[in-house]
């Protein structure tokens, strides 16, 4: 898995969102219905993470048939990236016809599925795949969430998902994890959730992080379309504290805070491995 060895070579990677949906909250992140689109702002992304349903907090369900429906639709008349293609899907069935058909990683916000269906995709095909953490559904889960202790949860969330991936025969190296930031969080539960990712890194797979204009974010009541700020200082913030790979909608501005954030991170590193030795 050529991103997996990427990642073992301590690069952070970016994880551009598309939404092939006309309902997801950042409307410029919704491809078009002439499928036009300008992929200069994808050429920093490692990956491209296609989905067509909006899990947006209140989304209604989309049917397996209409997903089917867009999915085939992007297939015949989507953009040619060049990048790994990541499905965005939580139906079995449509991520694999996805992997059929050029894409090669699933990222599922409902962690793999309460009887593993999709975990049996991933083994089948041998690709990476994202385990979410999600309380409740888009429909119920910022309903007034609650935890009496966030972080012991994602732990024991992640170490029972891991064990039931591994048990459908897929290896360690195509687990990530993400700790499902807005999904089903308060802002409390959030910033905990950021301050303390070093935590997570206890599972050794990549940690995928997605912070990018959510309301958490907001300030002053500020929509969607004004939180790029705030996403890219949460997110620098993230990166710090052991992100792997970001999920944005705004690649380019991402990448150039990454390649700042990252230099610093990695002189910082260099001079504590020094001091340690020396010692």
């Amino acid at each position: 898995y050529i991103i997996m060895i990427e990642l073992q070579n301590n690069t952070i990677k970016i994880m551009g969102i598309l939404n092939s949906t006309p309902d997801s909250f950042f409307m410029e992140s919704r491809l078009i219905a002439n499928n036009l689109i300008d992929l200069q702002k994808y050429k920093h992304a490692d990956i491209i993470d296609v989905g067509f349903e909006s899990s947006r907090p209140g989304a209604n369900p989309l049917s397996e048939n209409d997903e089917m429906i867009r999915l085939d639709h992007f297939l015949t008349h989507g953009p040619n990236f060049k990048q790994t293609l990541s499905i965005d899907s939580y139906k079995p069935q449509v991520a694999q016809i996805a992997l059929e058909n050029g894409f090669n990683m699933i990222n599922d916000i409902k962690g793999g599925g309460k009887d593993g269906e999709m975990l049996e995709i991933a083994a089948i095909f041998k690709c990476p795949i994202v385990l979410m953490h999600m309380l409740g559904n888009p429909v119920t889960m910022q309903i007034k969430p609650y935890y009496d202790n966030i972080m012991d949860e994602l732990k024991h969330y992640f170490e029972t998902k891991i064990e039931f991936a591994k048990s459908f025969g897929i290896e360690e190296s195509q687990i990530i994890i993400d700790p499902g930031i807005g999904f089903g969080k308060r802002i409390i539960h959030n910033d905990t959730i950021i301050n303390n990712l070093g935590e997570l890194k206890q599972f050794g797979v990549p940690l995928l992080i997605g912070i990018s204009r959510k309301s958490f974010i907001s300030i002053d009541d500020d929509g969607a379309e004004d939180r790029l700020p705030a996403t890219l200082g949460a997110t620098a913030l993230a990166v710090k504290n052991g992100a792997d790979i970001i999920r944005v909608h705004d690649v380019v501005e991402n990448y150039r805070m990454l390649s700042v954030v990252s230099r610093i991170i990695q002189r910082k590193n260099i001079k504590e491995k020094m001091v340690t030795n020396e010692i």
